[in-house]
């Protein structure tokens, strides 16, 4: 559930899931479907705040039930009589678990008398967030019908049991709702004796730290981290769907109430905030407001009817030992292996399950039919084959001008071994991968400023060469030995009345006063430019109830550029999503639109904002027009000022890289943090680094780049070591390997 639309939803969805090794879920194949509140495909405007939500939502539905049929249902607006609605119209259309990231703050007696109708659907996993604003509650998760998610930090935790520790979320002042909804029934089978309402939250699930791939409007930037209750509650809606459909008749919420201990993480640190009593808080044993009964540990907390037990060991079938990371399951029930090969699974009584054991590497066993029995405890160890590898060799190359090799971690998409580095100087790899299968290389440089790149080889039975070519990216423009050819075309509106040289105005029918560049009703620029400015006014006379004017600029020539960028200044104020305020862009002189700008659909005052927009997928196109495009019903305006379309380039500078180790003398240790700088450029310096994810390599690993070719001194200095100098060639485009020992000065 998730209001207004984010029109490359699925689009980011496929690149999403093709990142993690997910089959593709879309509309064609039918595992991906988007509606309006009505169930139709007439759908809302578009909006900036809620395309990451959206993402965000799809994303990690798809991140825990990967074999999920997905449905989002896009409302019109963000209030709550239409996210309401919406909720009813995805049950009508047969949706079993049904996610709401969303709240609106406060308990009330009217929520329940209103809209507690939408969220009471028995035989309906309805989830929502308890919200992020720390101590306190937020409406629909204060319902009883409704499963109220908390949310837990989750971090690696190699030495304890589960291989992982979870707390109470929090980042910088943020934290997960919990507390007491005194106007709300308290369900039968919360016991808690510090509320007499409604406790929120019911579960909890991972809160931040996700990566999220989305790319709509100004806020869309490709890979972005996300956090809140808002990443939780999708993913315990999709383990209520893993969980398999719940009994008709029931309230899912219940579900881990009446689970045995074992099938939750009980989340026992952390808090988010103050409040008495403290429980309601503070994570404790049992339960509490922040994270409820706790975290999934399984899916038998999630499930209403009986259910069995199924553990053992997976190991290697040559070498005896246990594997970690294998799969185990029936394709709706799965388990993964612990560090010492061990598993756990609930599975549902009463059915016959055909179980089999996967691991990377290794050959899947032939399917075990199983029956289990309500509350039994059956074992059941599996022996997987290895698979005969074969080499996967190659170069990793900076393909930008200087050509020269690169330090660059190789990672295999869907392989749990850890990635393989290329060599400094050389940037040779060798990986090993196992026979008769197709894999993803994904490919990212040491050196910052570098576009990762994924590379696809197919492993049969002789040794495979997998050269790779890395691109400096022109946005970031932060690779060394590069600079940053930028040509600006700007427009300030300053010079005219009309619309400038190139630029035009096309009014739809029934538009009596479009594009205007005069301040016609004495506004003032409130983009923050100054001077003169564009603006459209549905505010003035004659207030009309429909608007639809387009601004074009100039056609761009961006065919020398590998990369543009689009800037502008804009002040606006809308009237409750009746505003519509896009920028779209042509390659075919008008014919065809493609949007890149979607303004947000918010009231209450005049909003100002600087808007960058990437036109990356335009570089080399040898004409790129633009538009800025209003339509509004009882609208108000939209200004902006100092258009900017950047072409950007990265041109090679003349010089090469000299990369090596900093270690002690005589010891061989790592020094990590030392300065190596050029003794005659002090721009040129660089610190060294650890390298604990690189076996091969010890820490204190440099790599700085210095004009050339000629000879250079470098100079190290570290406080705890006497300064050492040394002299070093350096050739153009071409790496040299320089180790530097140092003395230390007790």
């Amino acid at each position: 559930m998730d209001a207004y639309d984010n029109p490359n939803v699925e689009a980011d969805l496929a690149v999403y899931r093709s990142q993690y090794g997910l089959p593709p879920c879309t509309t064609a194949n039918g595992c991906f479907a988007k509606v309006d509140q009505r169930g139709g495909t007439d759908y809302p405007q578009s909006s900036d705040a809620w395309a990451g939500e959206i993402a965000l939502d799809v994303q990690m539905v798809s991140a825990t039930a990967p074999q999920a049929h997905i449905l989002l249902v896009e409302t019109n607006g963000d209030g709550i009589s239409d996210l309401a609605a919406g909720v009813d119209e995805a049950v009508a259309l047969g949706a079993k678990y049904v996610s709401n990231s969303y709240g609106r703050s406060g308990d009330f007696e009217t929520d329940l008398d209103e809209w507690g109708s939408s969220y009471d659907h028995p035989g309906v996993a309805i989830v929502a967030a308890s919200g992020d604003n720390q101590y306190g509650v937020a409406f629909p998760s204060t319902l009883s019908t409704v499963t109220s998610v908390g949310g837990t930090n989750l971090v690696p935790d190699p030495a304890s049991p589960r291989q992982w520790s979870e707390t109470v979320w929090e980042r910088d002042g943020y934290g997960p709702g919990s507390g007491c909804a005194t106007h709300q029934p308290k369900p039968a089978f919360q016991h808690d004796t510090g509320c007499t309402g409604r406790s929120v939250a019911d579960v909890s699930a991972v809160a931040d730290n996700v990566a999220v791939y989305s790319t709509f409007g100004a806020t869309g930037n490709g890979w972005q981290r996300y956090g809140g209750t808002s990443v939780a509650t999708p993913v315990i809606a999709a383990v209520y769907a893993l969980a398999g459909t719940p009994k008709p008749g029931t309230y899912p919420n219940s579900y881990p109430y009446a689970a045995a201990k074992q099938d939750l993480n009980d989340i026992t640190s952390g808090s988010n905030g103050t409040c008495d009593p403290t429980y309601l808080c503070t994570a404790t044993t049992g339960y509490d407001g922040p994270t409820g009964v706790g975290t999934p540990a399984g899916l038998a907390a999630f499930r209403s009817g009986p259910s069995g037990t199924l553990s053992g060991t997976v190991t290697n079938a040559s070498t005896h030992k246990p594997i970690a990371g294998a799969r185990v399951g029936d394709g709706s029930n799965t388990a993964i292996t612990r560090s010492d090969g061990t598993y756990t699974m609930n599975l549902p009584a009463g059915t016959a399950h055909n179980l089999t054991a996967s691991a990377f590497g290794y050959t899947t066993n032939t399917p075990l039919s199983l029956d289990i029995r309500a509350d039994q405890t059956l074992t059941h160890n599996f022996k997987l084959q290895p698979i005969p590898r074969e080499h996967v060799r190659g170069i990793v190359r900076d393909a930008s001008g200087h050509g020269w090799p690169l330090y660059a971690q190789l990672t295999v998409t869907g392989s749990p071994e850890q990635p393989a580095w290329t060599d400094p100087v050389t940037g040779t790899y060798d990986i090993l991968l196992p026979r008769g299968a197709a894999y993803t290389l994904q490919v990212s440089a040491s050196l910052p400023g570098y576009e990762p790149l994924t590379r696809q080889v197919t492993v049969r039975n002789t040794a495979v060469t997998a050269n790779v070519a890395l691109t400096a990216d022109p946005d970031a423009a932060t690779a060394v030995g590069y600079r940053l050819a930028a040509t600006d075309h700007t427009e300030t509106f300053d010079s005219t009345t009309t619309a400038p040289a190139g630029w035009s105005v096309k009014n739809a029918e029934g538009t009596d006063n479009g594009w205007e560049f005069d301040d016609p009703i004495q506004r003032g620029n409130a983009t923050g430019g100054t001077g003169a400015f564009a603006v459209i006014e549905s505010d003035g006379g004659p207030f009309g109830p429909h608007q639809d004017s387009i601004l074009s600029t100039p056609a761009y020539d961006l065919s020398k550029a590998q990369s543009a960028q689009l800037s502008f200044k804009t002040a606006y104020l809308t009237n409750l999503g009746q505003q519509q305020m896009t920028v779209d862009a042509s390659t075919d002189g008008g014919t065809t639109w493609t949007n890149v700008w979607g303004g947000p659909k918010v009231g209450g005052g005049t909003q100002r904002t600087d808007v960058h927009v990437s036109l990356r997928r335009y570089a080399g196109q040898r004409s790129v027009q633009l538009r800025f495009h209003f339509v509004a019903n009882w609208g108000y305006y939209w200004a902006v000022d100092d258009v900017t379309v950047q072409a950007r380039s990265l041109k090679p500078v003349p010089g090469g890289l000299v990369t090596g180790t900093v270690r002690t003398s005589g010891h061989s240790i790592g020094v990590v943090g030392a300065t190596v700088a050029d003794a005659t450029d002090p721009a040129a310096t660089t610190i060294t680094v650890a390298t604990p994810n690189d076996p091969a390599l010890s820490d204190g690993l440099y790599t700085l780049f210095l004009p050339g070719p000629g000879l250079h001194t470098l100079r190290v200095t570290d406080p705890g070591y006497h300064a050492l100098t040394r002299q070093t060639m350096i050739h153009s485009d071409r790496i040299t390997r320089e180790n530097l020992n140092l003395r230390s000065n007790n």
